[in-house]
């Protein structure tokens, strides 16, 4: 209704005085659906009162041992926009101080030569000798120590995990410093604002192990993962032991139709394929539909989780994941209803990948979750250990449900897995995102 009113404001004044519509009472009733929706939406209301947040609500927010920091991915303009893309780190701390700057100019090597380099190293498990200088020194000479660092993420660095980064002492940054990555900083000031947010009972949602494929013939490309089976089923009992409601969906039963069920549990476990699809090259847009187009061209469809039938999809398309149940796109996950769902875990291969885009963009399942109410979401950033994963999950679970201290309790998870497992192989994909 608004975009109709809005439209015909826009008309010229001599089709207003033919089709005898007054102006000023459009205003007047554009402004009125404003303040009603508003007033009914809280979603829509707290977007309003987003816009008015401004850093020194985010800097009454800090602890004085606390620094915020949004990262921001632009590209450099002179007179044109050219290739070369920029990274710069705001900050600011307790201290009353306005906000700083700190340049990353070389922001195209950061995304390709850097970052296929730090991937390189974590999944062949080679000695890490330039990701420190790239993505993390100038930040942390430029803030200094601090107990905690609030960093919200642009780009590339939505894909590499600081914590996992080697330092020159012979540590990893997870070892000196509290990194809590957040969507925005602007989420210290609402949650502050608003107090503890209202969750569900201790209730949980699993899903593991889909049958990806009607037919167990033929070669498969998603291999079937019986060890997810098993997270579940440890999971499971873990949680009864505590007095959770549980409910468990393996092989057949992990279906999407399922998932898009789920009513606010406070976890919603899933362990299955990721998937991200690149970028279409242009001489393959060209030959499709116009709907097609669109389709692959769409970042919240290019990236998703594979769930019962989800193989046989893909057998179909590359396109157009949701012309069938089967696959989960961060799309259709962002739908789901998860406002009082404190933890969101993707216990999945690459499911953090998403594509780098300027300004707030969208960074595929990590953003989606969030937006969809989730508060908390931990993700593997690619294939991972499965006896490491599940040592890792369970341990968190374990001190997480005695502690009631999410964040606390997935770091020292990570920390006491580096004791058997010392390589970021094994520990470095795992990434948390949010405040609890």
């Amino acid at each position: 209704k608004k975009e109709l009113l809005t439209s015909a404001l826009s008309m010229s004044t001599a089709q207003l005085l033919e089709n005898a519509i007054d102006p000023n009472a459009l205003n007047s009733e554009v402004e009125k659906l404003e303040k009603e929706i508003g007033e009914k939406s809280e979603l829509f209301g707290a977007g309003f009162e987003n816009k008015r947040t401004t850093y020194e609500n985010v800097q009454k927010s800090l602890g004085k041992t606390e620094a915020a920091v949004e990262i921001i991915r632009f590209r450099h303009f002179d007179h044109t926009f050219t290739d070369s893309i920029v990274y710069v780190a705001l900050y600011v701390k307790a201290d009353n101080a306005r906000p700083k700057a700190i340049e990353l100019p070389h922001g195209h090597a950061m995304e390709s030569r850097y970052f296929k380099y730090y991937r390189n190293c974590i999944i062949n498990r080679i000695p890490d000798q330039a990701s420190y200088k790239v993505f993390w020194e100038p930040i942390q000479k430029e803030i200094g120590q601090y107990s905690t660092i609030f960093i919200s993420p642009d780009g590339v660095y939505n894909q590499i995990n600081l914590e996992a980064i080697p330092t020159p002492d012979g540590r990893y940054v997870i070892d000196n410093s509290n990194i809590v990555m957040v969507s925005n900083t602007k989420d210290l000031y609402l949650k502050k604002q608003k107090g503890k947010a209202k969750s569900s009972p201790n209730s949980a949602m699993m899903f593991g192990n889909p049958f990806f494929y009607a037919s167990a013939a033929g070669e498969k490309a998603f291999p079937q993962l019986p060890g997810t089976e098993k997270e579940i089923r440890e999971l499971d009992g873990l949680l009864k032991q505590k007095g959770w409601t549980t409910q468990e969906y393996t092989e057949k039963d992990a279906s999407e139709e399922k998932v898009k069920a789920l009513n606010n549990p406070r976890i919603f476990h899933i362990a299955t394929h990721g998937f991200y699809s690149p970028a279409v090259h242009k001489s393959e847009l060209e030959s499709l539909t116009e709907s097609e187009a669109e389709l692959a061209e769409n970042p919240l469809m290019k990236s998703g989780l594979l769930l019962t039938g989800g193989g046989d999809i893909f057998d179909k398309t590359r396109f157009n994941y949701n012309m069938e149940n089967g696959v989960l796109t961060a799309h259709e996950a962002m739908n789901l209803n998860l406002d009082q769902t404190d933890l969101v875990v993707l216990s999945a291969c690459e499911t953090g990948l998403g594509e780098i885009a300027n300004g707030e963009g969208v960074y595929g399942l990590q953003r989606a979750f969030l937006v969809a109410g989730a508060k908390v979401l931990i993700m593997s950033m690619f294939k991972v250990d499965d006896e490491a994963t599940q040592k890792l999950i369970l341990n968190f679970y374990k001190k997480w449900t005695n502690s009631g201290n999410m964040r606390l309790s997935f770091v020292e998870a990570k920390k006491e897995l580096r004791v058997e497992f010392p390589q970021p192989y094994f520990w470095g994909p795992f990434m948390m995102i949010g405040l609890e």
